[in-house]
């Protein structure tokens, strides 16, 4: 069930109209009737009262922020008259504002009730908001790092040519954003305890379609809390799962139009346990990773980090301390959990 003391619940569906009636149904649930709730959908499913994510006037408000700490380097660029209303779209910004918004959310209201796009536009959100200070420190830092040597080796031409340089300082991170994104990413974490409760289209008993979704999700990084099926094969997949699916994530068919009762009865459920662990004695890491093949899997490790790869997509696993100077020496893949193990 949604504990009171879950922080965070995400929910994302195939059909805006499931993912606006499990919102719905998640706030006539003891507990969470006062939960805040942030619409990053970008279309703007929800109504009022419900606090929604709208791509233009977040960009607008942030760059009232920005603008004077980036004075010096737009007239250095001879931008100072640039009409930001005016830049063409660029790619992956508004997935970024969509991160900084939910950010700033989890910093000013707890407990939080998100509704995220469909799935698969849903856990890229999630992946950037987990990765985001890490992106940070290995992109951005080495590049400002740089132009401040190059800065002070331009110093004298600087002089002559009567040049002002801007120093690198005004495009770091604020500190207070800083902050918002490490405890972003922190709450996001695998072995934390926020929620996310998916809505995926089953549409053939055979449930391949539905295994590959699984697997890229596993892939990404991510364990559902719980997850409701609609499609053809619902009822059937929810009634005998295939056997690749985890025995702890409970599957539930979801009809459309939505029953109420139904949905509240989906999110009241236990979610589902499966984290990684590790056993530090024998030097084991065993993963949650349902519907991944272990035909098409391939392990690999480099350095400190594990990479799976599977159809085309990667995951970067972290290993824990007492695996750092180990090498894995094994992999098995069996019931939807990877086991690793090291010597």
């Amino acid at each position: 069930m949604l504990l009171l003391g879950s922080d965070l619940h995400c929910i994302s569906a195939d059909l805006p109209s499931l993912a606006c009636a499990l919102v719905e149904a998640e706030q006539r649930l003891p507990g969470r009737a006062g939960a805040a709730v942030l619409d990053l959908s970008g279309e703007q499913w929800l109504a009022p009262p419900a606090s929604a994510y709208s791509a233009v006037p977040y960009a607008m408000q942030l760059w009232q922020q920005l603008e004077p700490r980036l004075e010096a380097w737009l007239q250095l660029l001879q931008l100072q008259q640039l009409e930001p209303l005016l830049v063409p779209p660029l790619p992956g910004v508004d997935m970024l504002l969509r991160c900084l918004a939910l950010a700033e959310a989890l910093c000013e209201q707890r407990p939080l009730t998100v509704l995220l796009p469909a799935p698969g536009e849903a856990l890229a959100l999630l992946e950037l908001a987990r990765t985001g200070p890490a992106l940070v420190e290995s992109l951005l830092e080495p590049l400002l790092a740089w132009w401040d040597q190059t800065r002070q080796s331009l110093s004298s031409l600087e002089l002559m040519l009567r040049l002002k340089l801007p120093s690198s300082q005004s495009l770091r991170l604020d500190a207070s954003w800083r902050l918002r994104l490490e405890q972003m990413a922190a709450l996001l974490a695998p072995e934390e305890a926020w929620q996310l409760s998916l809505a995926l289209e089953c549409p053939d008993s055979e449930a391949r379609l539905l295994r590959q979704r699984l697997s890229a999700i596993s892939l990404r990084g991510f364990m559902p809390s719980r997850v409701g099926l609609h499609g053809a094969a619902a009822a059937e997949l929810a009634a005998a799962p295939p056997s690749w699916w985890p025995a702890e994530l409970a599957a539930t068919a979801l009809v459309n139009p939505p029953d109420p009762e139904v949905f509240k009865a989906f999110l009241a459920q236990a979610p589902c346990a499966d984290r990684p662990h590790l056993d530090a004695d024998a030097f084991v890491l065993r993963l949650p990773m349902p519907g991944v093949d272990k035909a098409e899997l391939d392990v690999q490790q480099i350095g400190a980090q594990i990479v799976l790869i599977s159809h085309g997509l990667r995951r970067l696993v972290p290993l824990p301390e007492p695996l750092q100077a180990k090498q894995c020496s094994g992999a098995r893949l069996e019931q939807g959990w990877l086991e690793l193990r090291f010597s």
